[in-house]
């Protein structure tokens, strides 16, 4: 089934958004030719979808099963105003903040699936984009349909040795069963930490073997939603002593805490962009 949105190019982009580092499985399917649009498409967990810009309707269309729009739509988080983030930006006297807004039009943070996003993050870690699409791909290839992620019940019973051939996760492969295994075995619940308030969920996820701050905090943006979570990686590290040498990274943090309360990782994810796009 077809479902149409109108939305401007500031309120959405998947260029941007699937180019942005939060998103491993959102990808350009088709270019477009001869006037036809491009293609996207996004998995994530059990849900697939297709979606192109209608130039006669001047609409996005999301071509999903009918059960499955209320999660693309929660995915793709059309609730949030992203352009009242905007306005307070373009208020804002950071010069590289801006420009990373001008660069990064039609952003949005995503809610993907929980199980997903978490061993996604788990795969992340101490890696690059190229390779944790690659291994992903391989597990759902491997161990699904090729396209939904395998369910912690298949992941939990993997032998070591056979999860790490060819699949470039190395030591990340025993996190992953021990996840799996506890999630498998209900003695990890995912959903459950998710509702917690921020403090509490980011405490539990630390005591998870397998998960740092950093993993911690792209699954507590990019899963949980948590908007004021600010991971920070390699390139945020650069950002921080190339762009705002004149902070400390507590003095920095604590502007983008107070500048930009309830957003902060938003404005992480312009930033990010941003840096990699003109490195």
């Amino acid at each position: 089934m077809v479902f149409s949105k109108s939305l401007t190019a500031e309120e959405f982009n998947p260029e941007v958004i699937m180019n942005s580092g939060q998103v491993f499985r959102m990808k350009k399917e088709t270019k477009g030719a001869d006037g036809m649009p491009d293609t996207y498409s996004a998995c994530s967990g059990d849900n697939d979808i297709y979606f192109y810009l209608n130039r006669e309707k001047d609409t996005w269309d999301f071509a999903c099963e009918e059960n499955q729009w209320d999660f693309w739509q929660r995915y793709f988080d059309f609730d949030t105003d992203y352009i009242a983030f905007n306005d307070k930006i373009r208020s804002s006297s950071d010069k590289f903040l801006k420009d990373a807004l001008k660069d990064s039009f039609g952003m949005r943070i995503l809610r993907q699936d929980l199980w997903e996003v978490f061993i996604s993050y788990v795969i992340s870690q101490n890696n690059n984009i190229p390779k944790i699409k690659k291994s992903i791909q391989i597990l759902c290839d491997r161990y699904s349909d090729g396209i939904h992620f395998p369910k912690a019940e298949t992941l939990a019973y993997i032998p070591e040795a056979e999860l790490m051939d060819g699949t470039a996760l190395g030591y990340r492969a025993d996190y992953i069963i021990g996840i799996s295994q506890k999630v498998a075995a209900g003695e990890l619940d995912i959903e459950k930490i998710s509702k917690l308030p921020y403090d509490e969920a980011y405490g539990k996820l630390l005591e998870i073997k397998g998960i740092g701050p950093k993993v911690a905090n792209c699954i507590m943006l990019y899963g949980f939603h948590f908007m004021e979570s600010y991971p920070i990686d390699t390139w945020m590290k650069k950002i921080i002593t190339e762009d705002y040498s004149s902070y400390t990274k507590d003095k920095y943090l604590e502007y983008i805490n107070d500048c930009y309360s309830g957003y902060q990782g938003y404005v992480q994810q312009l930033q990010f962009y941003h840096k990699r796009k003109s490195k």
